[in-house]
């Protein structure tokens, strides 16, 4: 396809003054500061105006003359002109010339309101039927000045002998009211009233298919009645039934359908979007999920439906309480621990006392508190023993962990190292465990 050339923007001499008249004037032509200082289209417009401005404009408030000044005190001589008291201006001559003024403004426009009171409504008093034209037209009747010079279009105009036409007052030939015609019944004389008009009626022809073979008096066909009554009485039937279908599709109270093959469909298809929604909750399950132990037997008639799989959920719930078995004996075990650790604790901060702690009040003899002397008796202070062991001398500690050569027995040679009684104690007690 060739290729129309682009067409200029304005091809004519209209197009070219039309883009004239929409481009912004230049800067020169501008005849206020605000002309000059209007938006422009284009950046190269803004510069222009703006040297324009600043180069080679005179400020218009320059050359204008001198500000009116208003002299002081002129805004309280013009409020002492009237008095807001009194209501009247303090100058006689003025609140004369001012009365006047007003009196002839308010009966001026009192006469323009009663001349459209006049033309809009009624020319005459409604109370006591006088003419409001009297001073206008004395003795005549005001209904009657239309057409008259000076009057215009007031009133209707003045009744003549040859009397005028005029549109009807009605577009039916009787006196809607009483139903007669009008030469019976009319507001004009006998002789001048209007002629009805005879009007014949049109005979009205009926089809042949719309004749009835039904006989309204005798409430019966004309031929086949038993036939035909048993035809509609059971089209009555269907009719009813079609109807009932309609409106009472729906037993509210047995919460069934009407018709057994609406409700066999609906529970088909109740059925099968349950059947659809337990799919699609399945799809959604997560595999992890899908090997629950319900999903493998019911859970309300206890049917088993994979023996293998319930088996093997048998199998690691066993493993999994002997997990839990394991865990409570090593639990007990550990507290066992602790409580032996506890003891050899305990025994040892009292390895960790000095017996001399306790030489010094038995050497004494009595308590330096209560000055109580130690004993049995009532009056004496029992001391109680220490549960700590005397230091052994320099030669028990050399004779500790030798063989005892004073006896023959030859199994004395093999006998283990004994340690002291004391300290026997003491290690007995603090290796001593309160596990079963």
């Amino acid at each position: 396809q060739e290729r129309k050339p682009p067409t200029p923007r304005f091809p004519s001499r209209g197009g070219a003054k039309m883009a004239a008249s929409i481009a912004p004037p230049p800067p020169w032509a501008a005849r206020t500061m605000e002309d000059l200082r209007a938006p422009a289209a284009t950046w190269g417009q803004e510069l222009r105006s703006y040297e324009h401005e600043k180069r080679r404009v005179v400020d218009e408030g320059l050359v204008r003359g001198q500000q009116l000044q208003l002299p002081k005190g002129a805004v309280q001589m013009q409020e002492r002109v009237f008095d807001p008291l009194l209501q009247r201006f303090r100058d006689p001559g003025v609140e004369s010339r001012q009365r006047h003024l007003e009196e002839r403004e308010r009966v001026a426009h009192l006469n323009r309101a009663q001349d459209i009171d006049i033309i809009r409504s009624q020319p005459f008093n409604i109370v006591n039927n006088s003419s409001r034209l009297e001073a206008l037209a004395p003795g005549q009747d005001p209904m009657r000045l239309g057409g008259q010079p000076g009057h215009g279009t007031l009133g209707e105009r003045a009744r003549r002998k040859e009397g005028s036409t005029s549109a009807p007052s009605t577009c039916v030939d009787y006196n809607i009211v009483s139903n007669l015609p009008f030469d019976v019944h009319h507001w004009q004389p006998p002789g001048e009233r209007p002629r009805a008009k005879e009007r014949e009626g049109v005979g009205r022809k009926v089809p042949h298919w719309s004749v009835k073979d039904f006989d309204i008096v005798t409430n019966r066909y004309n031929d086949r009645h038993e036939e035909k009554m048993a035809k509609q009485k059971h089209l009555n039937l269907l009719e009813a039934t079609h109807k009932h279908s309609q409106v009472n599709k729906f037993d509210p109270l047995t919460q069934q359908f009407v018709d057994p093959r609406h409700e066999e469909r609906a529970r088909a298809a109740l059925d099968a979007r349950e059947v659809e929604a337990n799919m699609r909750a399945d799809s959604l399950v997560p595999p992890s999920y899908k090997g629950r132990l319900s999903a493998h037997y019911g859970i309300l008639s206890h049917e088993v439906h994979n023996p293998d799989m319930v088996r093997l959920h048998e199998t690691l719930e066993n493993e999994r309480k002997d997990r839990y078995g394991n865990r409570y004996i090593v639990e007990h075990n550990f507290h066992v621990q602790d409580v032996k650790h506890d003891h050899i604790v305990n025994s040892r901060r009292l390895n960790r006392i000095a017996p001399e702690r306790f030489e010094e009040p038995k050497r004494r003899g009595f308590d330096i508190i209560d000055n109580r002397t130690h004993g049995r008796l009532p009056t004496e202070k029992q001391l109680h023993e220490d549960m700590t062991s005397k230091r052994p001398s320099p030669w028990e500690r050399a004779q500790q962990g030798r063989l005892s050569t004073s006896s023959g027995n030859p199994e004395d040679l093999v006998a283990t190292i004994r340690m002291p009684e004391a300290e026997q104690g003491r290690r007995s007690l603090a290796s001593s465990s309160s596990a079963p």
